[in-house]
């Protein structure tokens, strides 16, 4: 039973959840939320609450499959099942929707006239913040085998030095009176 999008059956974090059960294996709730953390956060960000019951309700609808442990703290393991590989499969062959970005630094600075000695924290923060990013997605392993995951990271890599790049000029900026 294949549905697309507009029934409402794959959504966002369904994509989530299906597309890191197929290509990382079978998990817990927790270690989706912890694979979530350390990949698609970077430019895809889910609510923990969210994530934790998705793979319920993917289950109901036959799109992944639960194993229960017997004893101790009874988790239970979610695996893709071929529905849900086809229902994924389905999603990414579609033409992505236009993306929507938010940048709560970025809306701070436009209205930094309004009060302009908070430019220069502002610019000083982001600097840091992404200085701390881009170390992190330097680290030598991060990525993993998966060409895809590889060619994300890519991008995260030049969109963080693009940033810090911008907010470091801007920093510059004003730290010269600009």
């Amino acid at each position: 039973m294949k549905q697309s999008d507009s029934d409402g059956l794959i959504r966002p974090v369904s994509v989530v959840v299906l597309g890191l059960l197929e290509t990382t294996g079978p998990q817990t709730s927790y270690e989706l939320w912890r694979n979530v953390e350390l990949s698609v956060s970077y430019f895809w960000q889910v609510a923990k609450s969210q994530l934790y019951a998705e793979p319920q309700r993917l289950e109901r609808a036959g799109l992944v499959t639960a194993d229960q442990e017997d004893s101790g703290r009874r988790r239970r393991t979610y695996a893709i099942t071929g529905a849900g590989r086809d229902a994924l499969i389905d999603w990414l062959g579609r033409p992505p929707e236009p993306a929507q970005y938010h940048d709560p630094a970025m809306l701070r600075l436009f209205f930094t006239d309004a009060a302009p000695r908070l430019a220069t924290p502002l610019a000083r923060q982001r600097v840091r913040e992404l200085t701390e990013t881009l170390q992190f997605l330097e680290q030598p392993g991060l990525g993993g085998d998966q060409p895809s995951h590889r060619r994300v990271l890519s991008w995260g890599r030049l969109t963080v030095r693009a940033d810090l790049a911008f907010w470091q000029s801007v920093l510059d900026d004003l730290e010269d009176g600009a």
